[in-house]
């Protein structure tokens, strides 16, 4: 499609600040006197839900921490833009690496979130020196997701207004691209920062897949047993699957104790106030929280597979977090790289092993960010309840919460399987249950996660039982 290029509306007040900027050093200098009408005030704050660049972010925080006697980086977190995406990592190799206190597991917190343009803040967790300090920012400049970036420092204590001039590094004027062990790979003549995969754990990467410990990006997954992550002999760390919710649990545990190793920390209270506003970002403004969803359908656009406005489907040269998709044949729209959909799961009813019975109830439903509404993985926001009763045992599984749940559906037919921690007998017990509707036949069991034991289900009697799950298209 030939045209006239189009200007990203979102590119304009970033033009605006330049041009007021350099109009207010010419003034401060006595250069041009006729700019004294020229007003110099500081430029307008700016809201957490317009924040798309290093410069929004740093407006939005000198405006909301303005006058904190007691500001540190947790502070910030209210200024993220929604529908960020988040991936926790133990990688150490990084300017911001994790590490462990006691047995808490302390990441690096990665965000992606949706333009355009792509901006990919992070946090740390790790109550390193300067690490929970610091808000290291990416914003990208091509269709490849190249990046400014930033380095922001917000020291505990009364809030100083952040220069925005001066924490983001032009040129490599904060060694981003210095060290390619643990820092990004210089691109082109402003040497910008190519972006760092976590993910890829290719050989020269500075990603480990092994690392990730969490995530709810629809693309990828964290992993799902221990795993070795960078098994050196100076760093034989061994990582499990943790939930940014669980995280924040550990944390506050060990704030608690004064014998553990965190409550000795300085910056216990600062992580721990860091680790809660995450977990509360991601619960309410996040990837899938329910005023934070991507769309799972957007404009129409002409451009197939480029990133594009989700306003308006207009192509776009800077990486967006959308893309130009067919959604049916002969329809191209602007679709967001991870949209979100709602999902439920219902049924029970009487089931049998022999002549044991088993009487089951299951409501779920969540929100997970996928492409594929015919199979996905929830891992952070699973509500609902499980009840089921062994005849034959006399036992009551009652669940109280769940932690995850993976699906797969082909029409009406689909396999569930999920974990949580339920009430067995009046017993705190580590569950998982699989669920199974194959034609008119229903199948169900509850095992004792860490036992095997099966405590209650089987086939479903003959309409007598039934599940149905259900996703939003």
């Amino acid at each position: 499609m030939v045209g006239r290029k189009r200007f990203p509306a979102r590119a304009f007040p970033r033009i605006q600040a330049t041009f007021f900027a350099i109009g207010c050093l010419v003034l401060a200098a006595g250069l041009v006197p006729t700019l004294l009408a020229l007003n110099c005030a500081p430029p307008p704050a700016v809201e957490p839900d317009d924040v798309r660049s290093i410069e929004d972010f740093v407006r939005c925080v000198n405006a909301r921490l303005a006058g904190n006697p007691n500001a540190t980086s947790a502070d910030t977190v209210q200024c993220l833009p929604p529908k960020c995406t988040i991936t926790l990592t133990m990688s150490n190799i990084s300017a911001q690496p994790a590490c462990f206190t006691g047995e808490c597991q302390m990441p690096r917190v990665l965000l992606t979130c949706p333009g355009p343009p792509l901006f990919m803040p992070s946090y740390l967790l790790c109550p390193s020196d300067e690490g929970s300090e610091r808000i290291e920012i990416g914003e990208a400049v091509d269709v490849d997701g190249n990046m400014r970036m930033a380095d922001i420092h917000i020291v505990p204590g009364p809030f100083m207004a952040i220069d925005e001039t001066a924490v983001i590094s032009t040129n490599d004027s904060k060694g981003c691209n210095s060290n390619g062990l643990t820092c990004h790979v210089s691109h082109g003549p402003q040497q910008y920062s190519e972006p760092i995969d976590p993910f890829d754990g290719s050989e020269g990467s500075n990603g480990n897949p092994d690392c990730i410990i969490a995530t709810d990006r629809c693309d990828q997954a964290a992993i799902q047993e221990e795993k070795g992550c960078f098994p050196t002999n100076d760093d034989p760390r061994v990582v499990r699957p943790q939930s940014l919710s669980k995280v924040c649990e550990c944390i506050r545990e060990g704030n608690d104790d004064p014998q553990h190793e965190l409550s000795m920390e300085d910056r216990g209270p600062l992580v721990e106030a860091l680790c809660d506003a995450l977990e509360g970002y991601q619960s309410s403004r996040g990837a899938c929280a329910v005023v934070g969803c991507p769309a799972a359908s957007g404009p129409e656009c002409d451009d197939l597979l480029a990133p594009c406005d989700p306003e308006t489907g207009a192509p776009l040269d800077v990486a967006s977090g959308y893309h130009c998709q067919a959604v049916e044949e002969d329809l191209f729209q602007c679709v967001a790289d991870c949209p979100c959909r709602g999902w439920d799961l219902l049924g029970g009813g009487k089931f049998l092993v022999n002549t044991a019975v088993s009487m089951v109830r299951l409501e779920l439903d969540g929100l997970v960010p996928t492409p594929d509404p015919g199979s996905f993985t929830d891992a952070d926001g699973v509500t609902g309840e499980l009840e089921a009763f062994n005849y034959l045992t006399r036992t009551l599984v009652q669940a109280v919460s769940f932690s995850s749940l993976e699906a797969t559906q082909t029409g009406a037919d689909f396999s569930a399987s999920g974990t949580g921690t339920a009430l067995v007998n009046g017993v705190p017990t580590n569950i998982a249950f699989t669920a199974t509707q194959t034609g008119t036949v229903a199948t169900f069991e509850v095992q004792d996660a860490d036992t095997s034991a099966v405590l209650a289900g089987g086939t479903g009697e003959d309409n007598r039982a039934a599940f149905q799950l259900t996703v939003t298209p």
